[in-house]
């Protein structure tokens, strides 16, 4: 198992690349959305732990549950996809990470992978002004759905602009 912790990303990659090659699969659309899963116990993790060149962070820590179980210790789990359902890479993420925050792991570990001509997909959870220009910058498409209530806000800076 440390084998495979110490190698992880380049696995993940090599994996990605030849079942992607294998189905023949389109990377044109990378969706990404992230869940909570929470632990039956009272207790969070102490403290990270450091593992050969590397610290692993404390991840059962007490955060905001979708489901409202406020009260236990979770993990945040983030999945990145292509438009047919093959699984591009995991995270997973100490219980407190707020979903908003992930889009700078996934834009750092997805950076040499050599998909720089998708378009990356996003629900509400994502969509800050942060993730909009970094998105903007790294790829320069992405498809983000608003909050309900930034929906005015977007219209009129939309219906401002100039052009189409």
């Amino acid at each position: 198992m440390d084998f495979l912790l110490q190698h992880t990303e380049s696995l993940e990659q090599e994996i990605f690349f030849r079942t992607a090659d294998l189905f023949n699969a389109d990377v044109d659309l990378i969706f990404w959305d992230t869940t909570t899963l929470y632990f039956e116990i009272d207790e969070e993790d102490d403290a990270s732990e450091p593992w050969q060149d590397r610290t692993i962070p404390a991840l059962r820590q007490r955060g905001h549950h979708k489901e409202g179980r406020d009260g236990n210790p979770q993990v945040v789990v983030g999945l990145a996809l292509t438009r047919d359902g093959l699984p591009v890479r995991s995270w997973v993420f100490p219980g407190n990470t707020a979903d908003v925050t992930t889009i700078n792991h996934l834009k750092d570990d997805l950076r040499g992978w050599r998909l720089n001509r998708c378009v990356f997909v996003g629900d509400s959870g994502m969509f800050s002004e942060a993730n909009r220009q970094r998105l903007s910058r790294a790829l320069g498409r992405y498809i983000l759905a608003v909050p309900m209530r930034k929906v005015t806000e977007v219209q009129l800076e939309v219906l401002a602009r100039a052009g189409r």
